[in-house]
């Protein structure tokens, strides 16, 4: 009689510790990406990012932060 109380109780074990080794497996799985794309958005190291600088000259005229004449002469620095 025991021997069916004991193997149910074994079972439900298994199944739970199961259960929360792949918890733990998809929280590592999920920190991993995070901390991949938090790299990727600052760069190595946290130098910034890195972005094409044609594009970050043209944003940046793009919102008044730097005006003609200094987006015309960053886009030929950066082509020649």
């Amino acid at each position: 009689m025991m021997l069916g109380h004991g193997f149910g109780f074994n079972i439900f074990a298994a199944i739970f510790g199961g259960l929360v080794g792949l918890a733990v497996v998809a929280l590592i799985v999920l920190l991993i990406i995070v901390a991949v794309r938090s790299l990727r958005r600052s760069g190595p190291m946290g130098m910034g990012s890195r972005e094409d600088p044609l594009a970050i000259a043209k944003a940046r005229y793009a919102k008044g932060e730097i005006s003609q004449a200094e987006y015309k002469r960053l886009v030929n620095d950066l082509k020649g």
